[in-house]
């Protein structure tokens, strides 16, 4: 089962949003990747999907699950201390699941963000 992250583990604020975007950024067929390392000593994960992409909003939300699914998957043991804000652009709106998957962990593996277990987890 895919790791689920909580809500203190999600960027709600636009001021969060903003300061993430002007840490290091990275772009990977469809996806842009934003981080910034935190204080709160674990990954915080922001998605931005615009109307420009698809004016759709059944679309919108439906690339929007899809990321998020494909976060929780990718993220298991990695980017603790950073905040991630992760962008979609035109080439990943009609992109199939393992598609999506395979460009967030591409993303994440070019990123060079710590790999990292969490405390408690099994060795």
């Amino acid at each position: 089962m895919p790791y689920r992250y909580r809500k203190n583990e999600r960027l709600k604020k636009n001021t969060e949003f903003v300061s993430t975007m002007k840490g290091k950024r990275l772009s990977v067929d469809g996806l842009s990747l934003f981080y910034a390392p935190n204080d709160a000593g674990r990954f915080r994960v922001g998605i931005s999907i615009s109307k420009k992409l698809t004016a759709s909003a059944v679309k919108r939300n439906r690339l929007k699950r899809r990321l998020r699914d494909c976060i929780g998957r990718a993220l298991k043991d990695r980017a603790l201390g950073y905040d991630l804000v992760f962008v979609a652009r035109k080439g990943l709106s009609d992109s199939g699941f393992e598609r999506i998957l395979k460009t967030v962990e591409t993303a994440l593996r070019k990123s060079s963000l710590p790999v990292q277990k969490p405390e408690g987890a099994k060795r």
